[in-house]
């Protein structure tokens, strides 16, 4: 029950958190307004309240550039006008979440984020310029979103022929892909990572080197070591370099997004295709997460459209009804090689 919790504060189909103050609706629109919905005005300064809610939360930072800025507001538009047409819809379903279940949600998520510190946790809202109670608020509402799924998505099963069929069309995607275990080195310029892949080719350890002269604080104490990854799993020009690359030999040098990467593949790990034995239940349990998920957007979308959502232009999202490829606002740009 404690890890349910958890996972609903975490992660849930959307992100919601209407900390808006309402002021009925005029002709004039006030300054400084975000959006209307219906007769109600939402203020920049209730989005930008929000936003603080979803960073103590879920660490959620706005992004530096000017562009990525301008996409950042307008799905956090998007993503608070979404949230206050489930609020209504959870009005009028009568949904209500105990005290007790709020309380044990919030326990797992400071048990989890901060190890249990409640002081911590506290001090943490005031670096990001919000109140405990504006968490909690948050959190009762994915709680209540929670139990809303569940009744707008009903009784959802899958069939023994709807996972053998999925299965013959997934097949590849579903297999352990190829992996190479690597260790990567990351350094400023070009010229350094010549200079380290020089002295990789004569044999020097790569460990030893990325503890000296790697860039990249996530991996350089491990040794540069990157563990066995997948294609996917890293940026498209390094996963190119690395899986051309044989085992026991070196690669680079490549540019990736923190500076110029050179390591070594250390081992090739080859991929081992799936089998419906092996995948049946995970494999069902996708098919039904992704039945929900369709009669959720589905259910959505109507509601969002009936709900006479007008954005001012500096905060219209581009895809303002598409519900199906919406996500909670920018998170960060990958960091070292990884996505």
């Amino acid at each position: 029950m404690r890890q349910r919790m958890l996972v609903v504060v975490a992660v849930l189909v959307v992100a919601v958190a209407a900390l808006a103050v309402w002021r009925p609706w005029s002709d004039d629109v006030p300054e400084g307004t975000a959006f209307r919905i219906g007769d109600e005005v939402v203020s920049v300064d209730d989005l930008n309240a929000r936003n603080d809610s979803l960073r103590a939360l879920y660490g959620i930072q706005e992004p530096l550039g000017e562009e990525e800025q301008d996409l950042f507001r307008r799905q956090a538009a998007k993503s608070m006008a979404i949230s206050l047409v489930l609020d209504e819809a959870v009005d009028e379903e009568g949904i209500e979440v105990t005290d007790a279940e709020v309380d044990e949600a919030v326990a797992a998520f400071v048990d989890s984020r901060f190890d249990g510190d409640r002081d911590q946790f506290l001090d943490s809202l005031g670096n990001v310029n919000t109140s405990e109670d504006a968490v909690v608020e948050e959190v009762r509402r994915q709680l209540e979103l929670r139990k809303l799924l569940a009744e707008v998505a009903g009784e959802v099963t899958v069939s023994a022929q709807e996972v053998t069929a999925a299965f013959g069309e997934r097949r590849r995607e579903l297999g352990e892909p190829e992996r190479r275990v690597v260790s990567n080195i990351v350094v400023g310029t070009r010229r350094e990572a010549r200079a380290v892949r020089a002295q990789l080719d004569d044999g020097a350890d790569v460990a030893v080197l990325a503890r000296r002269v790697s860039i990249d604080a996530a991996t350089r104490d491990q040794g540069g070591r990157l563990g066995a990854v997948a294609r996917s799993e890293l940026l498209p020009d390094v996963a190119t370099a690395v899986f051309r690359t044989g085992s026991g030999r070196a690669y680079g040098p490549v540019e990736g997004s923190q500076g110029w990467n050179v390591g070594v593949v250390t081992a090739v790990r080859q991929p081992v295709p799936a089998t419906l034995a092996g995948v049946r239940e995970e494999l069902r349990a996708v098919l039904q997460s992704e039945k929900v998920q369709g009669r959720w957007s589905a259910w959505l979308a109507e509601r969002l459209r009936a709900a006479d959502v007008h954005y001012e232009s500096d905060f219209r999202p581009r895809d303002p009804y598409d519900v199906t490829a919406w996500e909670q606002p920018l998170g960060g740009e990958p960091s070292g090689v990884a996505e």
